[in-house]
């Protein structure tokens, strides 16, 4: 035994006795056990309850060592005390926990104490010098250890509002096979899958009129489900454009293939023209340009572990031997990718920059995008489009495009050669044989950590889905949406609409200038509820057809694409239409679209638990009134508020306004940035600002509402009704994923960070100084 684990032998408090009380130490904010011994009973004063003495014992003789530091060890076996001690976790927590830790220098006086909270998944194995005598301990490290035991514990909502309310959903929650999480919103998307489903096999099970939705509804299934003839053409149907790939000697020979893919298929993989809203004059629509880009997210790339790197690589070689290419061959092809698709990520925006205007607004000629790509004959595959010529040209992100612009010439021909080709398989691997479907499953276990796999008829009537929206949309509506919920959700609506316009006007930070822009921006806002007023036809002149017609998948697939590739020419001389949907009926979800200035909630979204006729108003005002103001807080979140009534790009703030949004915008951004969802993963201010924005938004307008709606309001029912609206539970690899790409706080911070900024939500629960969820009142951040 080495000589320092013999001292730690002696008593609880010897572990110190050879550290120092230097001021540069101190200076650290590292803690002292006395320091730690009155954190620890106040933060876990309902636990244990444990006095001091019980908290801190002393050694031989009885000296306690208040004064000196604290270690690592003795921090954690003072939690365990502290706490009552520590089970396995069970549910949401043991997916959440630190997975895999092996503690191999636990001392041997610590050894018995902390074996139920090193089994937790609260602690690092590694942590700062692990366990050893000599890893001291700082303040916010000990806090954090705190609220980690918070939620784990879970039965204190003064400590831990979101665990405590949601934990028996949690403890007892699973996921679903091949699904990458589960919660309430989850939960009702299943439903609406299994809904739909139901749909599309009693359509596919009965005799169809020849031309009709149900009949183009039973072939495309039915296609889908006909794995035999799928698995016999394997990659055949796009055998003719990979052999162009693989035979092209230049430049030019891709391109060429580049147009035939967008004549016959109505396919692009290295660039891509359209037409798209204008952000500037949101009436009118503007021919848009962009090039290939990575298929994963961008911190994947700069910061994606060994493991994560290998399978990519391993999927991407897959699918490249898929398409028939030798085994050394396609990992080659697929290193190519990588690294092709690493240069471009790195040079590409980051996630939270992507919905502001002034970044992704940039105008080029078509002549100086000529100079960008001179080998590539833009004009031939401008031409191959259809679309006609106007003035500008969009690009929403210039680094990428510069970046994808270096690979486009001959000497990058094998780099190029291997973007078109992945370009080309990601796009239709969904639609060819099983062995395509199966790397794709492969790899969401292996990145991700997906268990299971869904269905066949579940993957099937998904793909339908997509791909007939606005015949399912139409179905789903007729069956499944409730009259009623639309009524009182537009009343709702328009509830929360007003209650804005006198929040707006409460802001004592705002001109009056800025403040009659604002509210001219409510007065004009669009709402849409449930589903669309008329339903597209573009389809109906779609030839699809069934197996026993000659149908394919494949072939009703890019069927589909080519009808819809003819509407949107036939719409480019038009104005933009604002009343078309952006969503379908059955999506669980809900939006604002800044260059419409609308709000949309579509039908599958309006049912329990979201939304339910029997609830009490205090419990549809926590969910979907949540979401509602959620979505009008979009109007005045950091991207939302560079747009005008009208849906245009434009700047009405005055500038000492829009100086002191920018300073709320950064409070809030401080305000989440590294909260924890989980052990050691912790939330981004700045990727997450506009969507907690809206919710800091939304969550002060439902309490607003409440009030105003009602004699008595009920905000024990309101606040549960919250948390309870955002229960979920996720892999682990899945929330590392989210903490680096989605523009959402975890749903665990959509709860308990927001609830910390509503003084009514202290006064209903009794919130004081030294609970888990008290935040000084001059800390607290508000914005709208």
């Amino acid at each position: 035994m080495k000589d320092w684990k013999k001292r730690l032998a002696a008593g609880f408090s010897a572990a110190a006795l050879a550290l120092s009380l230097a001021p540069s130490a101190l200076a650290a904010d590292l803690l002292t056990r006395g320091e730690a011994r009155d954190i620890l009973m106040t933060a876990a004063d309902d636990y244990a309850g444990l006095t001091g003495e019980e908290l801190l014992k002393g050694d031989e003789a009885g000296d306690l060592h208040l004064d000196r530091l604290l270690t690592r060890a003795e921090a954690l076996v003072m939690l365990e005390r502290a706490f009552g001690g520590f089970e396995a976790p069970v549910g949401a927590n043991a997916r959440m926990a630190f997975a895999g830790q092996e503690f191999t220098d636990v001392p041997s006086w610590a050894e018995s104490e902390l074996s139920g909270l090193l089994a937790s998944g609260i602690v690092d194995e590694v942590g700062e010098g692990g366990l050893s005598h000599d890893a001291l301990v700082e303040k916010e490290d000990l806090e954090t250890l705190i609220r980690r035991a918070y939620a784990l514990k879970g039965t204190n909502l003064k400590d831990d509002f979101y665990a405590a309310v949601n934990k028996e959903w949690l403890t007892q929650s699973t996921i679903p096979a091949g699904q990458r999480m589960n919660g309430a919103l989850y939960g009702l998307s299943f439903k609406v899958d299994d809904q739909i489903a139901e749909l599309i096999a009693d359509i596919a099970a009965k005799p169809q009129a020849s031309g009709t939705a149900e009949a183009k509804i039973s072939a495309l299934y039915r296609t889908v489900m006909d794995m035999e003839g799928r698995n016999a053409a394997g990659a055949e149907p796009i055998r003719t454009y990979l052999d162009a790939i693989d035979n092209a000697q230049t430049v030019a020979d891709l391109v060429k293939n580049e147009i035939a893919l967008r004549t016959d298929l109505g396919l692009s993989t290295l660039t891509s023209f359209l037409y798209t809203t204008d952000l500037m004059d949101s009436e009118k629509t503007i021919l848009f340009f962009g090039a290939f880009g990575a298929a994963q997210n961008k911190d994947f790339y700069l910061n994606g572990t060994q493991e994560q790197t290998e399978a990519y690589l391993q999927y991407m070689t897959t699918l490249f031997t898929l398409a028939g290419e030798e085994e050394t061959a396609a990992r080659a092809t697929a290193q190519r990718v990588y690294d092709t698709e690493k240069s471009v990520a790195a040079a590409s925006l980051d996630p939270q920059d992507q919905g502001n205007v002034s970044k992704i607004y940039n105008l080029y000629t078509m002549e100086e995008l000529k100079d960008l790509f001179p080998e590539m004959d833009l004009d031939a595959l401008f031409a191959a489009t259809k679309l006609k010529a106007g003035g500008d040209i969009l690009v929403t992100d210039v680094g990428a495009l510069e970046a994808a612009a270096a690979f486009c010439t001959q000497e990058h021909l094998p780099e190029l050669k291997a973007m078109s080709k992945q370009g080309l398989i990601l796009s239709v691997a969904d639609c060819l044989s099983q062995d395509f479907q199966e790397a794709g499953f492969a790899f969401n276990e292996a990145y991700y950590g997906v268990e299971g796999r869904q269905t066949t008829e579940q993957i099937a009537a998904q793909q339908v889905q997509s791909l007939l929206r606005d015949y399912l949309s139409r179905a789903y509506a007729e069956t499944y949406f409730s009259p009623e919920a639309k009524a009182d959700v537009e009343e709702m609506v328009g509830e929360f609409i007003a209650i804005y316009k006198e929040r707006i006007q409460a802001q004592d930070w705002m001109s009056e200038e800025t403040k009659q822009m604002a509210l001219k921006k409510l007065d004009a806002m669009g709402v849409k509820v449930g589903y669309p007023d008329s339903w597209d036809t573009y389809l109906d002149d779609a030839e699809i057809k069934a197996p026993e017609e000659g149908g394919t998948f494949f072939s009703n697939t890019f069927a589909i694409q080519r009808a819809a590739m003819e509407d949107m020419l036939a719409r480019q001389d038009q104005t933009v239409d604002k009343s078309v949907w952006i969503t379908p009926a059955y999506t669980v979800n809900a939006f604002y679209l800044a260059t419409n200035n609308d709000i949309t909630f579509p039908a599958a979204i309006l049912q329990a638990p979201m939304y339910d006729v029997n609830a009490s108003r205090e419990e549809n005002l926590g969910a979907i009134g949540y979401v509602i103001a959620h979505e009008i807080t979009h109007a005045f979140d950091n991207n939302g508020a560079k747009f005008d009534e009208k849906g245009n790009a434009a700047d009405w703030w005055t500038e000492a306004d829009y100086a002191a949004f920018q300073e709320k915008c950064q409070a809030v951004a401080e305000w989440y940035d590294g909260q924890e969802s989980a052990p050691g993963i912790t939330c981004s201010g700045e990727l997450t600002l506009s969507e907690n924005v809206a919710d800091l938004g939304a969550a002060a307008c439902v309490v607003e509402a409440a009030k105003r709606m009602l004699e008595e309001p009920d905000y024990k029912a309101l606040f549960r009704s919250m948390a309870n609206a955002w229960a979920s539970t996720s892999y682990r690899s899945i929330q590392e994923y989210l903490a680096v790409a989605d523009l959402h706080a975890p749903d665990k911070l959509r709860v308990n960070r927001v609830l910390q900024t509503i003084p009514e939500f202290y006064e209903t629960f009794d919130i004081k100084e030294g609970d888990g969820m008290w935040v000084d009142p001059a800390d607290r951040v508000s914005i709208w």
